[in-house]
């Protein structure tokens, strides 16, 4: 896991769990998985169309720019990679609050949502490097499924269920 990426130096997604390879791609599993935040972004901007609902177009945006910046972190990584990672989850995060308080129903008000968002919290936690979920050669990563399950919880919390 700890493997070291280009330059001698930790790849900087080591602590997601998945085995990290050599080459342009150092995480397979987590790298695609990243790519659900893309997906996700069609339905999020489809409900932005809404007159009304114009802060979910910022959503969408940031999730896509978050997928990408998951792709580079869990590829080739680096320190220009964890930025765009980071700046990624910093505009999602507050371009969600401001979509979801604009429409005043709170996210654990929305059933599907916050299922979707427990679940995906739970397995980042328990699925992280030393956890109790993590198994760095499998082919099924707890991190990537966590991709998967926060990407559907925004496209869920832009449909209003």
């Amino acid at each position: 896991m700890r493997a070291r990426a280009t330059g001698g130096v930790p790849h900087v997604a080591a602590s997601d769990c998945e085995r990290i390879h050599p080459g342009l791609i150092g995480q397979p599993a987590n790298t695609i998985s990243s790519l659900a935040f893309v997906a996700a972004a069609v339905p999020i901007a489809q409900a932005a169309r809404n007159p009304n609902r114009r802060a979910w177009l910022a959503v969408a945006a940031a999730a896509a720019l978050e997928g990408l910046g998951s792709v580079a972190y869990h590829g080739p990584g680096g320190r220009q990679a964890k930025r765009l990672h980071d700046v990624g989850i910093v505009a999602l995060v507050g371009s969600m609050a401001v979509a979801v308080a604009s429409e005043g129903t709170p996210v654990h008000r929305r059933p599907r949502t916050a299922k979707l968002a427990t679940a995906a919290v739970a397995l980042h936690a328990l699925s992280r490097t030393g956890g109790p979920l993590c198994s760095c050669r499998s082919p099924v990563q707890g991190h990537a499924l966590f991709h998967v399950l926060a990407a559907a919880a925004l496209a869920a919390a832009a449909q209003r269920r």
